[in-house]
């Protein structure tokens, strides 16, 4: 999909764009999407009409994505598709997968610890 049609330069079109997509939000309604999260849609017969970005992400998740995956064969943004999978995910029309080494992933505290203990080696 291209940007909508803007003014002189393009640059009003994107940011509005997003906005609109949104509904203004800047934050997914769930904490569990990560770059690396699963997306899988659901299959619906005779489903609701929907917008044809929703729609698109649909088509593109007929098998597992992950959130960055779908940003990018979509054009949109990452934080607009986190946006867009929660509320999906929200209707049920989408399954979410996030993988147990995103859960338990070392805090940076952690990380930095070991880096000093190999630097010392």
């Amino acid at each position: 999909m291209s940007p909508a049609p803007s003014g002189e330069d393009g640059e009003e079109s994107n940011l509005i764009r997003p906005y609109a997509l949104t509904g203004g939000r800047t934050r997914p309604s769930r904490a569990d999407l990560t770059v690396t999260t699963q997306v899988v849609a659901v299959p619906v017969v005779g489903g609701p009409d929907v917008d044809p970005e929703v729609e698109l992400i649909l088509a593109l998740c007929a098998r597992p994505l992950s959130v960055a995956e779908v940003a990018s064969r979509s054009g949109f943004a990452l934080g607009v598709v986190r946006i867009l999978v929660a509320d999906l995910a929200d209707e049920g029309r989408v399954v979410v997968r996030t993988s147990d080494w995103e859960r338990a992933r070392p805090d940076a505290a952690t990380l930095r610890s070991v880096l000093e203990r190999i630097r010392e080696l």
